[in-house]
């Protein structure tokens, strides 16, 4: 079976509803904006700070402190975060953003639509879910300058981080998803050339060869490009982790290399492996309960609350693609499916976490059933069922994604100094990981988005796309977990 069956297998104070109403008029955001009376959940150890206040300047957090001994700075917007809970908002290491690029599996139809395609309206969703940042491992031309406006501040969705996909000729995603390369030459000139592009990261697919991994490999750390994604069927997980790959994509790589030995010792020595070779890891859970979910109920592809925001003719025509592929899997790999899942996947990512692994959040996100922003919490949600804790489970999607970036220093605590994305709920998420889905607001790059707005553009959004029957859209995050067969 083509391995890429297997994976293609959020009341707020009146002067905060008063600045949602400038932004909807394109006015700056106020440079400073006051979290009044928070319960602030730091995420530097798992512990609640009672009655807080957080002052955020031009994005920056300026100070946290008790509520009775900080001042509000005079012009301030003044958030009132009683009775709530402040968070750093989350972030999904493992997604996918349609566009153009995808023209080769849509209809005429949906490629006639893929010219000009609402981005804002593909990425809004994780920011309403509280998703402030994004990586993208099939990062492609288009996504180039959407990135860029993003970062300038001309377009309200999450932060991109592209990796540019690799892989060898004919086997799955075609070119200009991916770069095919038979050759180590081939392999070394669209290395360099993706960095030359712009590109973050490059990501393996399965297909390479060793020649051609090791001269991705090699060019990528000339480069200073990481490197993320698969492991290659040519190689082993003992290869990928000695190579200086940074990450890896799934736990069902790992899984492969079982050959169905889902014994203890099988699974604690890759998880070991892994963990002592410093290789970060998304296990993707979500992914293959989706996959599973396509077999138990292949007609409930777009029967999902959320599927009402992921109606775009685009969106529709990847969604089906990929759901008929699925229908093409024969019993017996069904079988296996589900027991790499269940008998390996899910107690590896725990034994993995157990023994210091870096776990991040990633969901795959684009796949069928996967709706950006709401398939991270059902991610989350993942994690906690195989025996994680909330607090460290919110520790993969807050934090965690920092350290693998580099960028602990300045971001993924709520501390001064900090320039930590916001993210505030109605509920505590360390009692409940479901409560980081109650979204009152978000503060993105210093720019404070509360329920009206979000919900605003959420109904915006289905609206559109015909989604408007639904009465979901006043609460989106009502569904956030994930509905199990």
């Amino acid at each position: 079976m083509p391995r890429f069956l297997y994976h293609i297998a959020l009341a707020v104070a009146a002067a905060a509803c008063a600045w949602s109403t400038r932004a909807a008029a394109h006015e700056a955001p106020p440079r400073t904006i006051a979290f009044v009376h928070a319960s602030v959940v730091p995420m530097d150890r798992e512990r609640v700070l009672a009655d807080q206040t957080v002052v955020v300047v031009d994005g920056k957090i300026a100070e946290v402190g008790p509520a009775a001994k900080v001042r509000v700075p005079p012009g301030a917007l003044r958030v009132d975060a009683r009775g709530r809970w402040l968070m750093p908002a989350l972030s999904d290491m493992h997604v996918h953003v349609e566009g153009e690029s995808w023209d080769a599996l849509l209809s005429p139809e949906a490629k006639a639509a893929s010219k000009n395609p609402p981005f804002k309206d593909f990425l809004f969703p994780y920011v309403a879910n509280g998703v402030t940042t994004v990586q993208v491992l099939s990062g492609t031309h288009e996504l180039l300058p959407v990135r860029g406006e993003i970062a300038k501040g001309a377009l309200l969705a999450p932060r991109l981080i592209l990796a540019r996909m690799i892989d060898g000729p004919d086997k799955a995603w075609p070119e200009p998803l991916s770069t095919w390369v038979s050759t180590a030459e081939q392999a070394r000139d669209a290395t360099r050339q993706a960095k030359a592009q712009g590109y973050d990261k490059m990501k393996v697919y399965s297909f390479l060869t060793k020649e051609t991994y090791d001269a991705v490999i090699a060019t990528a750390k000339e480069q200073n490009m990481d490197v993320v994604g698969h492991i290659p069927y040519d190689l082993s997980v003992e290869y990928v982790v000695d190579s200086g790959q940074k990450m890896i994509a799934h736990t069902e790589e790992v899984a492969k290399h079982a050959h169905g030995d889902y014994s203890d010792g099988r699974i604690s020595y890759f998880a070991g492996r892994i963990a002592d070779g410093g290789v970060w890891l998304t296990p993707t859970l979500v992914t293959t309960q989706r996959i599973l979910d396509e077999f138990d109920d292949p007609d409930g592809l777009f029967a999902a609350p959320e599927a009402a925001y992921y109606a775009h003719p685009i969106q529709k025509d990847i969604w089906t693609f990929i759901s008929n592929m699925y229908k093409g899997i024969p019993p017996e790999d069904r079988t296996r499916i589900r027991d790499d899942f269940e008998k390996f996947q899910k107690p590896f990512t725990k034994v993995f976490h157990d023994k210091g692994g870096q776990l991040m959040t990633g969901t795959d996100a684009l796949l069928p059933r996967l709706v950006p922003g709401f398939a991270l919490h059902q991610e989350l949600h993942e994690f906690v069922e195989v025996g994680l804790t909330p607090y460290e489970a919110l520790r993969t999607s807050t934090t965690v994604p920092y350290e693998y970036l580099g960028e602990a220093d300045r971001a993924g605590t709520v501390e001064a100094g900090k320039s930590t994305d916001l993210l505030l709920v109605d509920a505590n998420p360390l009692e409940d990981v479901a409560n980081a889905a109650k979204i009152s607001g978000v503060l993105m790059r210093g720019r404070w988005i509360d329920k009206a707005e979000i919900d605003r553009r959420m109904r915006e959004i289905a609206g559109q796309a015909g989604g408007a029957k639904t009465q979901a859209h006043d609460h989106p995050h009502d569904h956030a977990r994930p509905h199990r067969h």
